[in-house]
């Protein structure tokens, strides 16, 4: 069966979203997240990234909700331990 996905360009607006959203995150660290079910890499995070972000991992098919800004604490108190 085959699906009903129409794929276009985006408009001339969104693509300029897109070509400054790369541009501001171009010289910040990534940072990977893994999924807590399976361990395979969920999401790709920046130094910017804040708040919650729902994502479903491509490999268990599980969605989780991770809160970045209290992931990025964490990782810096025990990465000053």
């Amino acid at each position: 069966m085959k699906s009903k996905v129409r794929v276009s360009e985006p408009s001339p607006e969104v693509q300029f979203k897109i070509r400054k959203a790369r541009t501001a995150i171009a010289s910040q660290k990534r940072r990977m997240v893994e999924c807590p079910y399976c361990h395979h890499n969920a999401i790709v995070v920046f130094e910017d990234t804040r708040g919650h972000v729902q994502a479903k991992c491509k490999a268990c098919g599980r969605e989780t909700v991770f809160d970045v800004f209290s992931m990025r604490r964490l990782l810096r108190f025990l990465c000053k331990r």
